[in-house]
């Protein structure tokens, strides 16, 4: 019985101490023990204004910082092909020409096993998913040239080029303007 007794005072102590945080102190005249309506959250008390006379201090005047000079973008040279994959470029260029999408498609393939980081060839690869009426395919192929081609305004243009026509192509003219104008802003006529 008495170790029964022991337990269950034992636990409570237990209990006791995990209500209340260790850490937390308490002093007198805080908050916390003036009562608080419903719905109302911890009050934030600013310390006492003190009257008297006070040494008079320069008025501050806030300065706003100047902004740095905007930064040139930095040039890349412009992106150019391996001569087997140039070959490949002509031999899907062809294929296209003579209706032939799947066998371009496969030849572009090869071009991109060669050179997967090459944006050109994911241009070549969007040109030929406009012909074959993949439009949102054909943007994505766009975007993905877009971010391999940074600094190469050249690039940068012609993967523009090819989502505003895939913009244009789906009747979102707003967008396709938008985008052909960007085409226009790095590579003008």
């Amino acid at each position: 019985m008495n170790l029964l007794r022991a337990s269950l005072y034992l636990c409570g102590l237990v209990l006791v101490g995990c209500a209340s945080s260790p850490f937390e102190t308490e002093s007198v005249g805080t908050a916390r023990d003036r009562p608080q309506a419903p719905g109302e959250g911890p009050t934030v008390t600013t310390p006492p204004v003190i009257s008297g006379p006070t040494p008079e201090a320069e008025p501050s005047v806030e300065v706003p910082m100047p902004l740095p000079p905007p930064r040139e973008r930095p040039r890349a040279p412009p992106a150019t092909l391996s001569p087997a994959s140039k070959a490949l470029v002509s031999q899907a260029q062809g294929q296209r020409k003579r209706g032939d999408l799947p066998g371009a498609a496969v030849s572009l393939d090869r071009a991109l096993r060669i050179e997967p980081n090459n944006p050109l060839l994911w241009i070549e690869l969007g040109r030929l998913r406009m012909d074959q009426g993949n439009f949102p395919q054909a943007e994505g192929m766009g975007r993905k040239a877009l971010s391999m081609s940074i600094g190469d305004d050249g690039t940068q243009a012609q993967a523009w080029q090819l989502i505003g026509e895939s913009f244009r192509a789906r009747g979102r003219n707003t967008q396709a303007e938008e985008a052909l104008a960007r085409a226009r802003e790095l590579a003008p006529l």
